[in-house]
């Protein structure tokens, strides 16, 4: 019995210290849970695959996700219902948020239509390899747009301005959709302009050479230039004076000898006396 006792109590000892740790462990997890700030959650319609642009979205498209509040985008949609039938006017990737500033208006049809911007207009203008900027323009990519004209005043003489600036391009060929960088050889390319850029647009690539030049997408700052003429690339300057380290003194021309004829006449002879340089010459004559 005795026995027992000896071994019973440290058992109960190691149990009950146990127990208490356990315990204690417990409230602190408890605690911290009662402390920490509850994370609430909102329902917010994304993209159930990747989706083109121009897409007319079907209930296949979407989907419903858990956003916490504090992220939760501007412009979002709660429910799918709302969107059936919207057309993107941008690529959106999976799981990207539906966003009121990515459709077009309600009621548009799917298609390259449906992503010009009410009041702006598409035109498209032919390319080749150089004035494409080597293919490297692409759908969403910003230009600006160069013409070089003939004087209607003085032959031969040419200008070439900048007419457009911070044009965005819609689609090059037939294809709208960006999906890589490789550069793209293409014969047309389609801007997004303004109805009066428009004109500008149409007048300049009927008279001149249209010329496209890239832009940085985050560069949006505008230039005034006042363009460049045909001379002013191609003026003569005139060549530097010449400085002569040891200049040569010209030769004056020796002064010809100072001559003076006094005729003479003896009787019946004539003679005359030539005086040159001080020295006297007579000659006769009869």
């Amino acid at each position: 019995m005795i026995l027992r006792l000896k071994f019973i109590i440290p058992i109960a000892v190691a149990a009950s210290v146990f127990a208490t740790f356990g315990l204690y462990r417990v409230l602190i997890q408890q605690n911290r849970r009662e402390s920490a700030p509850q994370v609430l959650y909102q329902k917010v319609v994304v993209a159930n695959r990747d989706l083109p642009i121009g897409k007319k979205l079907e209930a296949v498209d979407l989907r419903i996700s858990d956003w916490p509040e504090g992220i939760v985008p501007v412009g979002s949609f709660p429910v799918d219902s709302v969107l059936l039938g919207r057309v993107l006017k941008t690529e959106t990737k999976t799981s990207e948020a539906i966003i009121e500033s990515k459709l077009a208006p309600a009621g548009s049809e799917g298609g390259f239509s449906s992503i010009i911007p009410d009041g702006m207009r598409a035109l498209t203008v032919s390319v080749n390899n150089s004035s494409g900027v080597g293919g490297f323009i692409l759908p969403n990519t910003r230009v600006d747009v160069l013409v070089t004209v003939s004087s209607p005043v003085q032959k031969g003489e040419s200008t070439t301005k900048i007419i457009l600036e911070d044009i965005k391009v819609l689609a090059v060929d037939q294809t709208f959709e960006r999906k890589e960088d490789d550069p793209v050889i293409v014969q047309t390319v389609t801007l997004l302009v303004t109805p009066e850029d428009a004109e500008k647009l149409v007048l300049a690539s009927t008279e001149g050479k249209l010329q496209l030049s890239l832009r940085n997408n985050s560069d949006r700052s505008m230039t005034a230039t006042s363009g460049v003429q045909l001379k002013e690339l191609v003026v003569k300057q005139s060549p530097p004076l010449q400085q002569v380290a040891n200049p040569v003194r010209s030769v004056q021309p020796a002064a010809a000898p100072k001559t003076k004829t006094v005729e003479i006449i003896r009787s019946s002879k004539r003679a005359e006396v030539t005086f040159e340089n001080g020295e006297r010459k007579e000659n006769k004559k009869l």
